[in-house]
């Protein structure tokens, strides 16, 4: 019965141990991810970008541009989604044409930049990192200045503006690499 006794408060020693270095780590990471975040376009998204993956919590600045460089590729999909869906909605000429021939395709080539982004990012190659993500969000502008263009009001700006910024967010983080 003692052995049973010992060996259960050595077993919850060692429990408390590991979580109280768990949580120190968490909240290590949580002043890393707000301390990095000040330094960006925009606080609250960055901080709740990253809060929302738990990889940010066990992981180094370099990862947290690895982890907006997965935010922005997951918010791609959904935005192509959205221009299939106004397509559809749509019988103007002009709307048809800014959906289809510039949204679309400048959305749809937003992955591969990132991609390549994120291979330089992992090869510390933190300046290629940055012009890949900037090639990015590049489409985002064409397609808003594309309804500009031919005078109607744009169904995108909304989704613009928020790629837009999780993109200069992005870079900012990467920038801290690159000092």
């Amino acid at each position: 019965m003692a052995k049973q006794a010992v060996f259960a408060i050595v077993i919850f020693l060692v429990s408390v141990f590991f979580f109280s270095q768990s949580n120190a780590r968490s909240a290590n990471n949580m002043s890393l991810i707000e301390s990095v975040c000040k330094k960006t376009f925009d606080y609250n998204l960055c901080v709740s970008s990253l809060k929302s993956n738990p990889r940010s919590f066990n992981t180094d600045v370099k990862g947290l541009a690895r982890i907006m460089m997965d935010v922005i590729l997951s918010k791609v999909d959904g935005i192509l989604g959205v221009i299939r869906q106004l397509v559809k909605k749509t019988s103007d000429p002009r709307m048809l044409e800014c959906l289809n021939n510039v949204c679309y395709i400048e959305y749809d080539l937003s992955p591969d930049n990132i991609k390549y982004a994120i291979e330089y990012l992992q090869s510390n190659s933190f300046r290629e990192a940055l012009t890949s993500v900037d090639d990015a969000y590049v489409g985002e502008d064409v397609c808003e200045n594309s309804f500009a263009d031919v005078k109607i009001k744009s169904p995108m700006t909304a989704i613009n503006n928020h790629f837009a910024a999780l993109c200069k967010v992005t870079e900012d983080i990467i920038t801290i690499l690159y000092k």
